[in-house]
């Protein structure tokens, strides 16, 4: 065997690092790992897989095969650039301008694992390689090297690490389909209990209509003039270009307590609102004010308890029945849309009505954090921004919401 490697003369680092990129973009589904829970620096699935094979397969293996077993299948530095034209342009590409999907979701096929066994020229057969791993951390590199066909070895200090090592590799290694199916029974019985506990929490909708997130933007009082405004970075719903447009009302003018903004669905960047907060600044939409709103202001009112939120926008999939042409009635799509928030959709005071009921049983019982947020922390924003609790980290529906289903857990467990 040749002890030149791959990685040492050859790496698409472009390729690579555009799929890292994809694999992480907002408002779209991220790797299985990513959701299983929040890790510090997790690697990406695709940069871990050519970390692997790259180290393992010799510099002479078929750059077009091995970028195939990463899952990039087009060009994507070519689509790239055509993206940024399109962006200056204003040209729509449509929703998959790289032609294929997401590099992270391809599992190789038993074709693909042939080829590395024949590629590797390993010393012993290939299921004596092993890779070791011994700082894994969230289990990129771990779970990259099982999908490929090889063994893992992993390790790390930190024990929430390692119990995610175990439910991101050994658990579906171990138990395979059962895991699923016993993760199915379990939902399933958590909804029969939840359901009516959550009656009211989420307003009514039409039977054709499924809710799929309400947005929510935190919210201060312009300093100048008094108008509520709505803290966004950037008004943006999907990579199609819809997103929202404020609508500042004046009210009766600077000091009035209806200075309110009210928001619109549009179709295309363009149209968007620009940002309303920036680096910790705010910046008033109100046309007769406009005014920067200092970081300070901003803070001094979250410690103050003054800071609200404000829904500006509905995402939901509505049913599209379909029919055969024999006219049966065959499987309905669910066509995902947006709207701007109704007034049948503001419940905060039945929420708040409904958490203040639970909150001191919850405290009492643990079933929500009542612990500081330590004051030696090298992070105290969540204390300049008036989070002195942990709690005070959810909005009061989240609260509601994950209070409720920690207690019904906790009944299953029971």
């Amino acid at each position: 065997m040749s002890d030149r490697r791959l990685i040492e003369d050859w790496l698409p680092i472009a390729e690579i690092g555009i799929e890292a990129i994809r694999e992480r973009a907002p408002m779209t589904p991220f790797p299985a790992p990513n959701r299983l829970h929040v890790w510090w620096a997790r690697k990406p699935l695709v940069a871990s897989r050519a970390a692997v094979l790259g180290a393992l397969l010799p510099a002479n293996a078929d750059r077009e095969q091995f970028l195939r077993v990463l899952g990039i299948h087009g060009d994507p530095v070519t689509a790239r650039r055509r993206i940024d034209v399109a962006k200056r342009s204003g040209e729509h590409l449509g929703l998959n301008p790289y032609g294929y999907k997401r590099a992270f979701s391809y599992s190789p096929t038993d074709a693909d694992v042939e080829w590395i066994d024949n590629t590797g020229s390993f010393p012993g057969s290939p299921d004596e390689v092993r890779v070791l791993d011994s700082t894994a951390g969230g289990g990129s590199i771990p779970m990259e090297t099982v999908r490929v066909g090889f063994q893992a070895f992993a390790n790390d200090l930190n024990p929430v690490a390692t119990l995610l090592l175990d439910a991101t590799v050994n658990w579906p290694l171990t138990h395979g389909s059962r895991v699923e199916k016993a993760f199915a029974e379990l939902t399933e019985e958590f909804a029969e209990h939840a359901e009516n506990r959550y009656q009211e929490v989420f307003p009514p909708e039409p039977d054709d209509v499924r809710v799929v997130a309400y947005c929510w933007a935190h919210t201060v009082r312009c300093p100048y003039c008094y108008g509520l405004v709505p803290l966004g970075v950037n008004w943006r719903l999907a990579p199609d270009g819809t997103g929202v447009r404020l609508r500042p009302h004046l009210g009766d003018g600077p000091s009035s307590a209806d200075r309110i903004c009210e928001f619109e669905i549009v179709q295309s960047a363009a149209e968007q609102s620009g940002p309303t907060v920036r680096r910790g600044v705010g910046m008033c939409p109100y046309t007769d004010c406009g005014r920067v709103v200092d970081g300070d202001e901003i803070k001094q009112q979250a410690q103050d308890g003054a800071i609200g939120h404000q829904l500006y926008a509905v995402v939901y999939k509505k049913r599209i029945p379909r029919f055969l042409k024999s006219g049966k009635r065959g499987k309905d799509k669910w066509v995902r849309g947006y709207r701007a928030p109704r007034p049948s959709d503001d419940n905060g005071m039945e929420v708040a009505k409904r958490l203040e009921e639970k909150l001191p049983e919850w405290l009492a019982l643990d079933i929500v954090p009542s612990e500081r947020f330590p004051s030696d922390s090298n992070d105290d924003r969540p204390l300049q921004y008036g989070m002195p609790f942990w709690r005070d980290m959810f909005s009061p529906r989240q609260l509601l919401c994950h209070g409720t289903g920690a207690e019904v857990f906790r009944e299953m467990l029971d």
